[in-house]
């Protein structure tokens, strides 16, 4: 009886024709929509132009088809005298080694805070919202002279000051643990097992999907990041660092805007596969937030 009326809810609801300021949004959303996907289109149909054509003609499709400028990108576009594919790898292992340090830190730290009761734990916490709330230009020359003190300064270790465990990963984590009864900690207590135990293997479980979420999303975040490396690991380039160079040396005498758009359609494949793989994950993230918010 109750899927009779919903069925036919739903059918009167099919026959009603929608209103006009229905319409007049729906076509605004859609113009809106194409905008943003024609700039992407934009950007990769610029890539197969020669440089004459998109002086040329800067918004259409380009009139002869090449490929020239994605060899060109990894002939052109260097830092700090590194190939396009040293670049890349090292965009592979300060990415994926600044996610797993960042994320790991965030862990522990929320999972601490929000399950274990020791003085100060509420601070820490508005800690994690000041920092995430203040600019942090201002402490760059601070960090600097600092790194260049304990000798972390442009070498790999400078993976470590991803471990700050604080910031937004810290903030969702801590949510997520909070909202975990504690039920599954005593009971694994009673059978005997200690703080590391429930934690790797009650708690750290349950919150793998929000861990993989966020770990995504951080991923992403540190391979488009230039502004470390070009400060922290001038000697390790990454490919947002290598572009952003190309366009800073080359500004004066105008610059190859074909080949640079190559070399960002290139740097963004990795994080734009793993988006589309990871969506649904994602969106879970988005989602909680704003609940938990």
């Amino acid at each position: 009886m109750v899927k009779n009326a919903l069925g036919k809810e739903i059918a009167r609801r099919r026959r009603r024709k929608p209103s006009v300021a229905f319409i007049v949004v729906f076509i605004l959303f859609c113009i809106y929509a194409l905008t943003l996907i024609y700039a992407y289109l934009w950007t990769l149909m610029t890539t197969f132009k020669t440089e004459g054509d998109y002086y040329l003609d800067r918004v259409g499709f380009p009139k002869n088809w090449t490929f020239e400028n994605y060899t060109g990108a990894f002939q052109e576009l260097s830092a700090s005298n590194k190939s396009l594919f040293s670049m890349l790898l090292n965009s592979v292992w300060y990415a994926f080694g600044g996610t797993f340090v960042a994320i790991a830190a965030s862990t522990v730290s929320a999972y601490v805070v929000a399950k274990y009761k020791f003085p100060f734990r509420n601070v820490l916490y508005g800690v994690a919202l000041v920092t995430m709330m203040l600019p942090i230009v201002g402490a760059l020359p601070s960090q600097y002279t600092m790194y260049g003190t304990l000798g972390i300064l442009d070498t790999p270790l400078m993976l470590i000051t991803f471990a700050n465990g604080l910031g937004f990963n810290f903030i969702m984590l801590h949510a997520f643990f909070k909202s975990l009864p504690w039920a599954y900690a005593e009971a694994a207590y009673l059978d005997g097992a200690g703080h590391m135990q429930v934690f790797f293997r009650v708690m750290l479980p349950q919150a793998v999907s929000v861990i993989m979420a966020l770990s995504i999303v951080c991923f992403i975040n540190t391979w488009n990041d230039y502004m470390n490396p070009i400060l922290f690991l001038e000697s390790y380039p990454t490919m947002s660092m290598g572009l952003f160079v190309y366009q800073q040396d080359t500004m004066q005498q105008g610059f190859n805007i074909p080949i640079l758009f190559a070399g960002v359609v290139m740097s963004v494949i990795p994080v734009l596969a793993l988006f589309v793989i990871f969506q649904d994950k994602i969106m879970t993230l988005t989602l909680g937030g704003g609940l938990k918010g």
